[in-house]
């Protein structure tokens, strides 16, 4: 082949060598090349057959060789080594609780194919799970063992941990504010937080030091060992330090989050422009870190004028007073949001809508004006029609029947909609004690073209029946011991039904409870309670 001259030539055959678990004929196919094809040899159709199996993740080395060649025809010769698949794995450097929680997070499959990238991902997933931990400086290592079965092409994984000593954070500095004291921000961190350091005066350590040791002792100490007095002091000094209620340990998703809250807290305090305008997190040695913020609070603001519009059922006036914000407070956006969509200390203007049915409600609270430090809002309000409630259908209930359920709705087929109603169904299902709390999900479907609004309750069943059972011996009384049973979701009248039983009759809501004590011979009790 003269590679300075490129020439067409037909492809005459293509066969594939060096695999032994793949299929030859869906490699060729992958690889774009066909018999009978006419390709320029040199030319890109080689390269681009060469990037598609590669590209496939599954191959470990590619060459295509032209086996003959005889006028313009060529035969070609398809030369692969497949990579092996992952038959077990082991980790180093770990203990046993640590391995359990690696084993969950790292996607290794038994016969998975050993790509480069599924390398890559574990020592990332692992290093990033140690990173959570607070081990910022963990190296991690994933070496291949290859199988003694070479038949198999198969390999399994060591992954060597290197967690070196944890790192924390040793000091939080802040500048930019003269406002608020560096404890208060320090306090907005919610899950960042130093290590806390004692520092008390060198004679007090002295002193301390001399009433707790003998003075034959201390001089031992401090001569005797070649210890200078003053070495020692300013050592338990330094060493001296107290972690309490958060963690020191730098977490980068946390560390993103608290910085969230760092300008949250401005912005309540009327500090609408408030930015972090650097935060530089760096290394003071292989143990400790230090972070240091730069904070511009701007200038305080204060609520201005509060307007309303598109409002037609309440005047502004009640509305103010619902809201509850006065010209001159602080301004705080949060808080104004709180008040218009949900308030969970007092009313706010959305419950005020939708409790009477208005399900379509919005209101938009837009700063509408600046006036050196206060800003004026306008309440753009969009009250919509009523809503009827049509359609109320539960799912879920897979043992408890749909009438035990419906008697405690509240919110019913012809009635106007209301939040209220909505979150006291839900609280009173929840104490039913049949559903799991946290798992009640009233799913509003609104149709505004109908101006209806359809509910399904999704429920998820919990047991909440109970077993009592205690026992003894004794020497006089022989056996002494109770046995209770309590079903408390239990249907009398589907006993002579075995069909409902489930497994045993259940779903109206009764309860049921048969207890029997006995003190040996001399004593027994037998109740039954429904």
């Amino acid at each position: 082949i003269n590679y300075s001259n490129p020439k067409e030539y037909e492809i005459a055959d293509i066969e594939v060598k060096g695999v032994k678990f793949l299929d030859n004929n869906a490699l060729i196919s992958i690889s774009g090349l066909k018999v009978g094809d006419k390709i320029k040899i040199p030319g890109d159709d080689i390269s681009f057959a060469i990037k598609k199996l590669w590209k496939q993740g599954i191959i470990g080395n590619v060459n295509v060789f032209a086996t003959k060649v005889e006028g313009d025809k060529i035969w070609l010769t398809i030369e692969l080594s497949e990579r092996p698949r992952l038959v077990n794995y082991v980790f180093e450097g770990v203990n046993r609780s640590q391995e359990g929680e690696l084993k969950d997070k790292v996607d290794l499959v038994r016969g998975r194919i050993l790509t480069d990238v599924v390398i890559k991902n574990t020592e990332l997933t692992v290093k990033k799970y140690f990173e959570s931990k607070g081990y910022l400086n963990a190296q991690v290592k994933v070496v291949p063992i290859q199988d003694d079965s070479v038949i198999n092409n198969s390999a399994g994984i060591r992954i060597i941990v290197d967690k070196n000593q944890k790192v924390k954070i040793k000091e939080i500095t802040f500048s930019g504010d003269s406002i608020f004291p560096d404890t208060k921000l320090k306090s907005k961190l919610k899950k960042t937080g130093e290590v806390l350091r004692i520092k008390l005066p060198k004679d007090l350590i002295a002193k301390t030091l001399h009433i707790l040791y003998p003075p034959n002792l201390f001089h031992f100490l401090t001569h005797r060992k070649q210890i200078n007095e003053n070495r020692l002091v300013e050592y338990l000094g330094d060493q001296l330090k107290v972690n309490v209620f958060k963690p020191a340990k730098f977490i980068r998703s946390e560390y993103e989050t608290d910085k969230e809250n760092l300008i949250t807290f401005y912005q309540s305090k009327g500090y609408r422009d408030a930015e972090i305008v650097s935060d530089s997190v760096y290394n003071l040695d292989k143990k400790y870190l230090k972070i240091d913020f730069e904070v511009d609070p701007g200038r305080k603001y204060y609520f201005g004028d509060i307007t309303w519009t598109g409002n037609y059922i309440y005047e502004d006036k009640f509305l103010d007073r619902v809201l509850g914000i006065s010209k001159g407070d602080v301004y705080d956006l949060e808080l104004v949001n709180k008040r218009l969509q949900f308030n969970p200390t007092g009313a706010d203007i959305s419950s005020l809508y939708m409790d009477d049915g208005y399900l379509f409600f919005q209101v938009n609270p837009v700063e509408v004006g600046f006036n050196e430090d206060s800003v004026d809002l306008e309440m753009r309000i969009q009250e919509g029609v009523q809503a009827t409630i049509d359609k109320v259908t539960i799912s879920g209930n897979d043992k408890t029947n749909d009438h035990v359920i419906y008697r405690e709705l509240r919110t019913l087929p012809g009635q106007k909609f209301s939040r209220s109603e909505l979150i006291r169904t839900q609280r009173e299902l929840s104490q039913l004690g049949y559903f799991d709390p946290e798992q009640i999900n009233p799913d509003v479907r609104p149709n505004p073209v109908k101006e209806t609004v359809d509910i399904e309750w999704q429920l998820v069943e919990r047991p909440n029946d109970q077993i009592e059972l205690s026992g003894g011996w004794g020497g006089v009384y022989g056996f002494v011991g109770t046995l209770g049973l309590s079903f408390n979701n239990f249907s009398m009248r589907n006993i002579p039904h075995f069909e409902k039983w489930r497994p045993l009759p259940m779903g109206d809501g009764q309860k049921l409870s048969i207890r029997l004590q006995a003190n040996g011979k001399s004593f027994q009790s037998y109740s039954v309670s429904f």
